[in-house]
């Protein structure tokens, strides 16, 4: 009964103390999964991966992103492009014809036509063709004696006179300079241009006779210009139906011919056309080395209208 006993106690005490040790054991072991949220050091978080992955995704873009367009005026509402354009000029000129003593017009023309074709050269440049003609019948008398295209005028001879002015022009208009402000496009040209400018002269002389008849005499002679002229042109085209141009260009040698000019005007296109009112000066005088040379200045408000032969687009 004493060695049964013993052994009894003996296996309690033995399971007692396995017991104890598995609880002990148990709570350790189950640590990992009590925090689960918690990342190990073999997985990198998502603030770590974003540093190392944005200077590829950067330079990938980057390289897929085409670089901005040069910005360029528009060819529309500018004067480029093909056009053709009518011109009606209220013009004031007292021409006169110089041969020792001046030989004015009295009476002149009240108005010039004239007509503008333009091309375009490229996106920005144009070439330009223009004329203008401008013409008068008058009568006056002679303040002295004058010796006009060969033919002898006695003075306070009753004189008819016939004038004509006719410019021809060519123009290459390059552009030289554009900037852009708000909705507003500037441009500054230099205007390399060649001209030829005829001055035609018809006095027809009449010389009293002893039995109150008159002989005529006719006096005729033209003197011309031809001269290479360099300016320069600023525009601005505010909206796609209003712009406005000013220009001016000019050539001169000291003792010879002279040929100035300048204008301004602004436009409004509707389609096609657009409608141009502005004023213009021209001055001009031969060469002064011959025995009569032409000298005048033209001025006054013109108006035109200008059909565009191509569509209405403009280029950014």
């Amino acid at each position: 009964m004493k060695f049964h006993l013993n052994g009894r106690l003996l296996s309690i005490g033995v399971l007692l103390t396995t017991t104890i040790g598995y609880a002990q054991d148990q709570p350790a072991a189950q640590l990992p999964q009590q925090a689960p949220s918690q990342p190990t050091p073999s997985q990198p978080t998502t603030s770590q991966q974003t540093p190392q992955q944005t200077p590829q995704q950067t330079a990938a873009q980057a390289s897929r992103t085409p670089p901005a367009p040069k910005e360029t005026p528009s060819t529309v509402d500018t004067g480029g492009g093909w056009s053709i354009e009518p011109i009606y000029w209220l013009t004031t000129l007292h021409p006169a014809v110089h041969a020792g003593a001046a030989v004015v017009y009295p009476d002149t023309a009240k108005y010039s036509l004239g007509g503008v074709i333009s091309m375009p050269l490229g996106k920005t440049n144009s070439l330009r063709f223009s004329f203008f003609q401008n013409y008068k019948s008058s009568s006056t008398i002679a303040g002295s004696n004058l010796n006009l295209f060969g033919t002898a005028i006695g003075g306070g001879d009753f004189l008819t006179s016939y004038y004509r002015i006719r410019d021809y022009k060519v123009s290459y208009d390059y552009l030289t300079y554009f900037f852009h402000r708000g909705s507003a496009d500037f441009r500054i040209k230099t205007l390399w241009e060649f001209q030829f400018v005829d001055v035609s002269n018809q006095i027809e002389d009449f010389t009293p006779n002893g039995d109150g008849t008159f002989t005529a005499n006719p006096a005729s002679g033209t003197r011309s210009i031809i001269y290479p002229t360099l300016g320069l042109g600023f525009e601005g085209t505010f909206s796609p139906h209003f712009r406005f141009e000013t220009k001016g260009s000019g050539f001169a040698l000291p003792h010879h011919a002279v040929i100035g000019e300048g204008e301004g005007s602004v436009g409004l296109r509707f389609g096609h056309l657009e409608f141009i009112v502005g004023a213009k000066a021209f001055h001009f005088k031969t060469s002064p080395k011959k025995d009569q040379y032409a000298i005048g200045t033209m001025y006054g408000p013109y108006g035109g209208i200008r059909y565009y032969l191509g569509g209405p687009k403009r280029q950014r």
